[in-house]
Formats: structure tokens, C-alpha cells, sequence
């Protein structure tokens, strides 16, 4: 394994200033901020529009009502975040970023796989963000009068990614401030025009609606969980290493769900209420033009930069835990480059995306579809670990060298390993992965009420809990039992 070029800055950083720090635990006197700064962060990454497309899906293509549109909005968001809080609350406690605390249960080989795993997820969210904004931007340069061609395309959608990258390459104190006032701007600009929009609902339609059965529901909260709480699950601990050690994990976790379930649960029941007056509102391929249809047209153009900036929001905030990532993978950059390593990839698909029209929303659910069960399965690994509280030792965490203290057998803790692919192999066979009507893999009990209803992450993360919980004492007692007969 590579050494990992990661200086160790004598201060805390300061917004607008490069964070050196890569994946070096974060030392007492450097813990700043407070669990406030989470809330705001969380509300911003989470006011974007999405939010109002899925809720217009729930009721277009599952047939939900608008009160059962808010169940699913609250129940998904609520609970796939109460997973994100859980595993955040390692951060205070490392002061390591995600997939490095992660090291601790899967060992320093161990975790690669599911670096990789996290990765692919975060560069996809990246990717769906960007490419939703970069739409958003072209309608705005075509209402005032720009031509959309290819080349204003692509020079939109690296405009976009390169915002999303200057804000990540700053780093964490950059990161937090920005969040702060972007909860404050995009969700004060937010409510106006989702109260524009509103005023556009046909309430008989709403009121006569009789919703769907109980699978549906079911359905609705997966898709939501899926699309949530689901993609951030491996970036949560990364923001929350700053923090005091003496953060209290109960006020951490309140301000996770209250900063995500909040305005999810607000922009999704949004959704359902205009999707009852402007069906067209859950069109995958131009999800932000296609909210758009239910606003006066004065009030565009003030939408469309409220869109762009909510997205740019969540953007960043991917692209700074995937530059983590990648470091974790071994890749020999310093974090500001590690950054620029990720944005890459991720400008070219938003480029490719923007250039074929493809169907944001269809790439999005393929994507999370295909990766959440991987990732859902090492959370459960880790929540098990989080619940009987392990205490990583910080300094350990980054010695990645033969026969340090996470290095277990080979480089890998088989229990934690044994129970992620075993969690996976439990869901698979629910799981359907499509992008748009093509169906790409479908399980043989994807047809099931579980298969339809998209919980497959949620077979995963629960088998993957199970197992964990069950192999780890049995390893322990191994270990312990061994190393009796080697000292007689």
C-alpha cells in the first residue's frame, strides 16, 4: 500500500483557505463548529429540486395520493438519514473521514472494495446534480436570449462541475460556510416558489385521489429512501470530524434528520400536489424544466437560479467525500488534487449527459439502484460496530503497513467482509436494476412485493447487520481463545 502525502496543518483551516488535511485524524485542537453547522449543511444539500420530482414520480408512476406521498417522503427521508447520523457519529470520535474509520471494521484491505463501492455512488450523485443544474443554466440562457447549442452545453455543464470543484478544492470550512448561506438563500427562494406553484394544484384531483395499496406505499418509501439518505450514507462521518469530541452523539443525530427529513419531506409533498395539476412534472429527462411548467412565466428565471444553486449545493459536497475516497483507495494525491482527480470523470459524463438529453432521473435510479445495496450492506456493518462501541484508535486508522493494528488476517477483518458480501448475495435476488423501460438485471424475486417495492438495499443492509452481529463475537472468542494456547 501507498504512503499517503496528507501534511498536518498547525490550525484549524479557514473558509476560502485550501484544506491540506487529506485523511489525517483531525486533532483536539483543530475541532471546531457545532452541531448547528450539520443542520444548515444537511438542509442544503437537501432543498434541491429532486426533491419535488420524486414527489411528483410518487404520484405519476406509483399512483400515491398526497397523503401517502407525505408518509413516504417522511419514512424514507427519516430513515435512511437515521442510518447517515449513525455512522456521522463516528466522525467526532475518530475525527477520520468515513472510509477511513471504516478501515477499523473491514481492515486496511478489507475496505477497499467498499471505497470503491462508495465512490462510484458519490461520482454518480455528482454527476445526476450536475448535469440537472447545467439544464437549469441552459434554460436560463435560452430565456434571455442565448442560442442552445452543443457547445453552450458543454461549456454550461464544466461551468457547473467547475463551481461544484472550487467549493470542494477550498474544503471544510469553505464547505460549511457556503451550506450555511445556501440553506438560508435556496430555501427562502424555495418556499416562494413552491407557493407559486401550489397556487397552480387542482384540489378536486387531490381530494378525489384514492391513492395506491399498501406495496405501492412501500415502494414509495424505498424509491424515496433510495434517492436520499441512501447516496450519503458513506459522507456524513467526513463533515462531522470536525466537530469537538465532546459532541453529544443524541443532538448530532436530531440535527441530521431534522436538516434532511425536514425539507425533503416538504419539496416531495410539494411534488405530489404539482404533479396532480401538471402531470409532466415528473419528467425524468429535464426534471428541473419540467417543475418548471407549473410556474408563471415571470417567475422562471428566479426558479431556475433557486434550482442551480440548490443542486450546486448537494454537488459539492459529494465532490469533497469522493476526493476523500479516493485517497482512502490508495491513489498517491494530495486532497486539493484529489478533488480535481474526481471532477474529471464527472464533467465528461455530465458533458456526454447533457449532449444526449439523457433521462437524468432513469440514470440517477440505475446508478443508486445498482451501487445502494453494496453500500447499504456495509452500513449495516458499520452500525453494528457503531452500536457495540468500538473506539477506533485515530492514529492507527492511516497506518495501512503489513501488520498494523487494523491489518487482522491478510489485510482484511473476515467477519465484517464475510457479512457485506453476504448481505449482498441475501438481496440480490430482489433486486432490478433499469435504466428508463430496459430492464438490465432483474433478480428472480425482483417481482416480489419487496422486489417491486425497491427495499433490495434494505434486505442487504439488514442481512448484512445480521451476519455481522452474529460472526463477530465468534471471531472474537476465536482470537481470544488463541492467543490463551500461544501464551501456555
Amino acid at each position: 500500500m501507498p504512503a499517503f502525502p496528507d501534511p498536518s496543518p498547525a490550525a484549524a483551516p479557514r473558509r476560502w483557505t485550501v484544506e491540506r488535511r487529506g485523511l489525517a485524524p483531525v486533532p483536539d485542537g483543530e475541532r471546531h463548529g457545532s452541531v448547528t453547522s450539520m443542520l444548515w449543511l444537511w438542509v442544503a444539500a437537501n432543498i434541491g429540486i429532486l426533491g419535488v420530482t420524486m414527489g411528483a414520480g410518487l404520484v405519476t408512476a406509483l399512483g400515491l395520493n398526497l397523503w401517502q406521498a407525505l408518509v413516504a417522503a417522511a419514512v424514507g427521508s427519516v430513515g435512511s438519514f437515521a442510518f447517515v447520523a449513525l455512522i456521522s457519529s463516528q466522525g467526532p470520535a475518530t475525527g477520520a473521514p468515513v472510509m477511513v474509520a471504516s478501515r477499523a471494521t473491514f481492515g486496511v484491505l478489507g475496505n477497499l472494495p467498499v471505497t470503491l463501492v462508495s465512490w462510484i455512488v458519490l461520482a454518480g450523485w455528482e454527476a445526476a446534480m450536475c448535469t440537472t443544474a447545467t439544464f437549469a443554466l441552459l434554460a436560463v440562457l435560452n430565456l434571455i436570449g442565448v442560442p442552445t447549442t452543443a457547445w453552450t452545453g458543454a461549456a454550461a455543464a464544466v461551468v457547473i462541475v467547475g463551481g461544484a470543484t472550487v467549493i470542494a478544492w477550498f474544503g471544510h470550512a469553505t464547505i460549511w460556510w457556503v451550506q450555511k448561506w445556501l440553506a438560508w438563500v435556496v430555501g427562502t427562494l424555495t418556499l416562494i416558489v413552491c407557493g407559486f406553484g401550489i397556487s397552480t394544484v387542482h384540489w378536486v384531483a387531490v381530494l378525489g385521489s384514492p391513492g395506491t395499496d399498501l406495496p405501492g406505499l412501500l415502494a414509495g418509501i424505498g424509491v424515496i429512501a433510495a434517492g436520499t439518505g441512501v447516496g450519503w450514507l458513506s459522507a456524513g462521518g467526513d463533515y462531522t470530524r470536525y466537530l469537538p469530541a465532546a459532541t453529544r452523539p443524541g443532538r448530532l443525530f436530531t440535527a441530521t434528520l431534522a436538516g434532511a427529513g425536514v425539507p425533503l419531506t416538504l419539496l416531495v409533498g410539494t411534488g405530489s400536489l404539482l404533479a396532480f395539476g401538471n402531470p409532466a412534472t415528473a419528467d425524468g429527462s429535464d426534471p428541473v424544466g419540467s417543475v418548471g411548467l407549473a410556474l408563471p412565466d415571470w417567475l422562471l428565471v428566479p426558479y431556475l437560479i433557486t434550482a442551480m444553486l440548490g443542486l450546486l449545493a448537494a454537488a459539492d459536497l459529494s465532490m469533497y467525500s469522493s476526493g476523500l475516497n479516493l485517497q482512502a483507495l490508495g491513489v498517491p494525491l494530495r486532497r486539493p488534487l484529489a478533488v480535481l482527480a474526481t471532477a474529471v470523470p464527472v464533467a465528461a459524463v455530465t458533458v456526454l449527459v447533457v449532449l444526449t438529453s439523457t433521462d437524468v432521473y432513469a440514470l440517477l435510479t440505475a446508478v443508486v439502484t445498482a451501487f445502494a445495496m453494496p453500500l447499504a450492506a456495509w452500513a449495516g456493518v458499520v452500525v453494528v460496530d457503531v452500536v457495540q462501541r468500538r473506539h477506533p484508535d485515530p492514529d492507527a486508522l492511516v497506518d495501512v503497513r503489513r501488520g498494523s493494528a487494523y491489518w487482522y488476517t491478510a489485510g482484511v477483518h473476515w467477519p465484517a467482509v464475510a457479512a457485506w458480501l453476504g448481505g449482498i448475495a441475501v438481496a440480490v435476488p430482489w433486486a432490478r436494476v433499469q435504466f428508463g423501460d430496459q430492464v438490465v438485471f432483474a433478480g428472480f424475486l425482483s417481482d416480489t412485493w419487496v422486489g417491486r417495492s425497491s427495499l433490495g438495499w434494505l434486505v442487504a443492509g439488514l442481512a448484512a447487520m445480521a451476519i455481522y452481529w452474529v460472526l463477530e463475537p465468534v471471531s472474537q472468542r476465536a482470537e481470544r481463545a488463541s492467543a490463551a494456547r500461544a501464551a501456555e
